[in-house]
């Protein structure tokens, strides 16, 4: 009698498939296997919202198998992914195979020999919390979107969709295209002096005068005339100087992963966890070996075993010294919900497999972009235990004639950390009291005021994360829903609401504003939370939501809000021409690409 050991994914199948002796069948189960009707809501309200499954397509086939192989197998191991969702397959795997064959639950969180053996010595029990966790999460969802997106169908048109969580992520969205509207630009001169203290092209301090800028050139350019008519040289009046530490940053969670891989490689937010999906799942190293590269890729615990700490602080021994290893001990950060926090931070598996190492596999066998992914996740698992860096801050106050100035030059005495990115130790001047400085450049300088930035995606995860809205594995989907149904759109490397979405925002937030603003949201969140810890009951959550979910309904006058809407005077656009500063910004597209022109244009 064989060993079967189920798994979500068919790559996952592969890598298990080269630690587990001949007694063992992995199957992969290709992910969900049922989920509620597309056609109907799937809910028995008045049965305690009873939940109606049906098979996702091609599904019947998978579970046939699956069924087949228990039936044949002594002992069967459920390993499907250690979260709500997985906790979920594996309930639904255990119902059907019912007592065909003992099962068993194994959590693993890396792929890796060790970890596999381990985890098949040590099986789990099913988390009955965490499964109602879902499925309370699921019922939410789903009410929301069935109750609500007929409303949308009605009085905007057909197809459209409002989500528990993506309609918060909207609104925001939003409600920045509107103070970018509202903005008002301004316009100052200020004048400075450049002093160079060495050779070195960055060597040099900035002084601006104390009294603050002019509000035209004119004024900024005569009085650097009047400056530059007499003797021009700045005597130092006084020094400051302050030393201060930056510590490191903690490892990834699935957030910072995404903001991080966002700012420095340009990866969606999509990308960034398929990326780290395969990269978990595992990839061929040479001499025939497959290894899972990091850990478990969906948490948001920040927290690193003991073991792994010391195979890092090897790392850091080898490569930069003793002297590098940080003595202040595990940061302790706060995770939502126990969850996550049962999870370690993403980290790789054996930081002993560098990204030099990873950069000379083909590409065959893990993609570029799944390099550059393992590289900061690599660096930033060794950065977390490595020292600080020490900067310093020198603050100069300077006089010329009877005008003040000011100027600072900040920068690193010891690297740290950061020597893994590059860091390095800058020049200071040593300038002291009473030293006369003769400034290199005199010059007067436009400064223009900027309105609030657009979200980008990694902007719209840290707030997302911040205000505890949806859980890091529904990140992603969130942003790639709002694309998908064309509320928003990318630009470059930021996040438009479209006209579509500001309509569709604008009635949501006027009709039903109650279920969809912030506090609503992430109050959800945290009693979905409080069912998986098992401190309150699913059942509770569900009928206290649905009461409030039928009152809005009733008590809200679309009709009223449809006027309402109607009259508000928002320009629903791209706002103005950075050119004239008249027109509007309006969205052009051809064959190749989109782009703006003046609603002035041919004038403008």
């Amino acid at each position: 009698m064989s060993k079967l050991l189920i798994v979500e994914s068919p790559t996952k199948v592969r890598t298990l498939s080269t630690y587990l002796g001949k007694e063992f069948l992995v199957l992969p189960t290709f992910g969900h296997l049922m989920d509620l009707p597309k056609g109907r809501l799937g809910i028995d309200v008045e049965k305690d919202f009873a939940l109606e499954y049906e098979y996702l397509p091609g599904k019947k086939k998978v579970i046939s198998a699956i069924l087949k192989a228990a039936k044949n197998s002594e002992l069967t191991y459920l390993g499907t992914d250690p979260d709500r969702e997985g906790e979920f397959i594996a309930a639904l795997l255990a119902e059907k195979i019912g007592k065909s064959s003992v099962v068993k639950r194994v959590k693993f969180r890396e792929i890796s020999k060790s970890a596999i053996l381990e985890a098949l010595e040590n099986p789990d029990k099913l988390d009955d919390a965490l499964v109602e966790s879902q499925k309370a999460r699921r019922i939410l969802d789903r009410l929301i979107g069935y109750k609500v997106s007929p409303f949308l169908w009605k009085w905007i048109r057909s197809g459209l969709s409002a989500g528990r969580v993506q309609s918060v992520a909207l609104k925001w969205i939003c409600e920045r295209e509107q103070e970018i509207r509202e903005f008002v630009q301004e316009v100052s001169w200020e004048v400075c002096a450049d002093v160079r203290f060495s050779a070195e092209k960055e060597d040099m301090v900035r002084f601006h005068r104390s009294q603050g800028d002019f509000p035209t050139e004119r004024e900024a350019r005569e009085f650097l005339d009047s400056i530059l008519e007499k003797k021009n040289q700045l005597a130092v009046l006084s020094r400051k100087e302050n030393e201060a530490k930056t510590l490191p940053p903690p490892p990834f969670t699935t957030a910072s992963m995404q903001q991080e891989a966002f700012r420095l490689l340009r990866f969606p937010a999509a990308k960034t966890l398929k990326l780290a999906q395969a990269l978990y799942e595992g990839v061929d190293i040479g001499f025939g070996k497959r290894q899972g590269l990091i850990t478990y890729m969906r948490t948001d615990s920040t927290r690193l075993s003991s073991k792994s700490i010391s195979e890092i602080q090897e790392q850091i021994l080898d490569r930069f010294g003793r002297e590098f290893i940080s003595n202040l001990g595990p940061r302790k950060t706060k995770a939502r919900g126990k969850i996550q926090d049962a999870h370690e931070a993403i980290r790789p598996v054996d930081p002993r497999i560098s990204p030099e190492q990873i950069y000379r596999l083909s590409d065959r066998s893990i993609s570029k972009d799944a390099k550059s992914l393992y590289e900061i996740i690599w660096k930033r698992s060794i950065a977390s235990q490595m020292i600080p860096e020490t900067w310093k801050r020198i603050q100069f106050k300077a006089k010329t004639q009877d005008i003040d100035w000011e100027g600072e030059i900040k920068g690193t005495i010891l690297p740290g950390y950061k020597i893994l990115y590059g860091g390095t130790p800058r020049n200071f001047p040593l300038w002291k009291v009473g030293d006369l400085l003769s400034p290199e450049n005199w010059d007067v300088i436009s400064k223009t005021t900027e309105p609030p930035p657009r979200y980008t995606e990694a902007s719209i995860v840290a707030r997302l994360e911040k205000d505890g809205i949806g859980r890091p594995s529904t990140f992603a989907t969130i942003l790639e829903t709002l694309y998908k149904r064309k509320y928003c759109e990318r630009e470059k490397s930021s996040i438009l609401a479209t006209p579509l979405g500001e309509k569709v925002n604008s009635f949501l937030q006027n009709a039903f504003s109650d279920l969809f603003r912030e506090k609503f949201t992430s109050e959800m969140e945290s009693r979905l939370d409080a069912i998986a810890e098992g401190k309150e009951s699913e059942k509770k959550l569900l009928q206290e939501f649905y009461v409030a979910l039928e009152k809005t309904l009733k008590n809200t006058n679309v009709r009223q809000v449809i006027t309402q809407v109607k009259s508000e005077k928002k320009k629903v656009g791209y706002g103005v021409c950075p050119i004239c500063g008249k027109g509007e910004k309006v969205l052009k597209s051809s064959k190749k690409k989109k782009y703006f022109i003046c609603s002035r244009f041919p004038e403008c």
